[in-house]
């Protein structure tokens, strides 16, 4: 069989590898662009906060350097927990600056048990430098680990013996003790020197979303947190002279810093929660113009919502590209042509692989669903058959990647990294997918999606293909639901379009009555004996701290409407 007739990508290396620390790229691009605003911050009714790249220089040298007097030492772990603003941004170069290794964490239980349990998992954490939260709710959890407190930050902590500091944004105070604040730790003025470091030190720990179990941490180095920025800036083509709008997460690997450290890409973003999907998307709709971005890095869901308000805005404003990807993009995503921007780029990766494809649309008859275009330089991807072998393109099988960006392994998780990174450097995706004839990659969903429906194997994205065509849905999530002859049978959970005049029992009508070759996307006779089973109708879908829809509470929520005991799928 001709090579080039496998499932096999590659594209050559043309650019070299930069070969840096994350400290010494930041001071090469805050010497080469001083004054220029390197972020900004917007919130409603807040005014607005910015920072030059001299300052985010000066400011998380002078974290650092607190750090080092309070006993951080070079491989420690450090973890942090603060919104997209400008103290979050100066501990992560600070604390990667300090020769630590940067942990995020994610308060989510009052009691502070989850990040217990990835404290735990880090082993070695010397330090915590947090936002309290609303009503201090961050700062209490904390003290479900923390035994004792001193007025200088420093703590005891039984559980956690390594972990000597807790630093916290503002000023506040709790049963009498009073906490370090940043500003406390960077005033002092007795001097300390930062260690040097080697671009293979382990820089970032990066949880993985935990939607198909117990999050894990991803090992970066310097050397491959800048090599992901390489791809992203291959990926989406920005120059220094770009504003770039980012509504993810920094502690996600769509929202960390990689564009200013590659070029100096001035970024704004958010650190306000929005209650609804709409307002995030109006607010979204007015930053970009008020800033004058030209380039936007938002999740699929926004560009349904945002496809509706440049229509209603009938505004002259246009973005040179938006950048998504996050989960398989279907089609109607790109809506948002010609409406908001002149072109889309769909890319995809994952926390451990970094940005491995990406494919550039500037009309939608372009795009095929879930295509994720082409790899970027560097990268080599392959499709594996269920007997271990490469299959022919078009044929479906799990994704493969290998890429100079690759993470180093799961902290001290030994069996689980075998399991997903051989000793070829290979990594498992987990994700379902094919390449087509003429090497594109696109992606179904993952592995541990698939639906066992009567002994045969389903795809939920291809499902909910088949029901996004109805034109009055908005968003759509098929989930398994536990059946005692089928094993497990469809739920097809649907959010309407505002003003839609439709029902659930339209949608299924539609559904049970689609041509096989709907949309184009030649879905089989075989899929369509597979129609979700169940619909229900939702505002908006829980989420993770990634913007990930959060299946595991989707479906606990819709097994509770339907009064069916799922404990079987979990």
């Amino acid at each position: 069989m001709a090579s080039n007739m496998l499932s096999y990508l590659h594209r050559p290396h043309k650019k070299r590898y930069i070969f840096e620390t994350v400290p010494g790229r930041l001071e090469y691009i805050a010497n080469r662009f001083p004054d220029k605003e390197a972020y900004v911050f917007l919130s409603p009714g807040k005014p607005r906060v910015s920072i030059t790249g001299a300052e985010l220089l000066e400011k998380s040298r002078a974290i650092a350097k607190g750090l080092v007097r309070r006993g951080v030492k070079r491989g420690d772990v450090v973890g942090i927990s603060h919104p997209n603003n400008i103290d979050g941004l100066l501990c992560i170069f600070g604390v990667i600056a300090s020769g630590a290794t940067l942990l995020n964490l994610v308060f989510r239980r009052p009691d502070g048990s989850d990040v217990r349990a990835v404290l735990k998992k880090a082993r070695n954490c010397s330090a915590l430098i947090i936002h309290a939260g609303h009503n201090n709710a961050t700062l209490k959890a904390c003290l479900h680990f923390i035994d004792a407190i001193s007025d200088n930050g420093k703590v005891v902590s039984k559980s956690f013996p390594n972990l000597h500091t807790l630093v916290v944004t503002s000023n506040c105070s709790i049963d009498g003790h009073k906490f370090e604040t940043i500003t406390e730790l960077t005033n002092e003025r007795s001097g300390s020197s930062l260690p040097s470091l080697d671009p293979d030190d382990t820089a970032l720990l990066i949880g993985t979303s935990g939607s198909t179990g117990e999050p894990k941490l991803v090992v970066h180095s310097h050397r491959t947190v800048l090599m992901c920025g390489v791809h992203l800036q291959d990926s989406m083509g920005y120059t220094s002279h770009d504003v770039v709008y980012n509504e993810r997460k920094m502690q996600w690997i769509g929202g960390f810093p990689f564009q200013y450290l590659l070029n100096g890409v001035m970024t704004v973003m958010t650190d306000y929660r929005f209650e609804t999907l709409k307002e995030q998307c109006l607010f979204a709709y007015s930053a970009m113009q008020q800033e004058k971005c030209n380039i936007a890095c938002l999740l699929p869901v926004t560009l349904h919502g945002l496809a509706h308000i440049a229509l209603e805005n009938k505004s002259n404003f246009i973005l040179d590209n938006i950048h998504t990807g996050g989960l398989p993009v279907a089609k109607s995503c790109l809506a948002v042509l010609g409406i908001l921007a002149k072109k889309v780029t769909v890319c995809y990766g994952s926390s451990e692989a970094g940005f491995l494809t990406s494919k550039t649309v500037s009309n939608i008859s372009e795009y095929v669903d879930y295509s994720s275009g082409f790899p970027h330089q560097g990268v080599e991807v392959k499709v594996i058959g269920t007997n271990g072998s490469i299959v022919e393109r078009g044929q479906d099988g799990e994704i493969y990647a290998r890429t100079p960006a690759m993470y180093k392994g799961y902290l001290h998780e030994t069996e689980k990294t075998k399991k997903s990174l051989n000793d070829s450097g290979w990594f498992k995706t987990d994700d379902v997918g094919h390449i087509t004839p003429e090497g594109e990659l696109v992606v179904n969903g993952r592995v541990s999606d698939l639906l066992i429906c009567g002994g045969s194997k389903v795809s939920p994205s291809v499902l909910e293909n088949i029901v996004r065509n109805h034109p009055d849905v908005h968003d759509v999530v098929v989930i398994p639901i536990p059946d005692p002859i089928k094993y497990q049978v469809p739920c097809a959970c649907i959010i309407f379009k505002p003003n839609a005049k439709t029902g659930l029992e339209d949608v299924q009508k539609f559904c049970e009555s689609s041509d096989p070759d709907i949309g184009g996307n030649q879905f089989s006779k075989f899929v369509l004996q597979y129609l979700p089973e169940y619909y229900l109708l939702f505002a908006d879908f829980p989420r993770l701290y990634t913007g990930k829809i959060n299946k595991s509470e989707l479906i606990q929520e819709a097994a509770k409407r339907l009064n069916i005991d799922i404990s079987k799928l979990f």
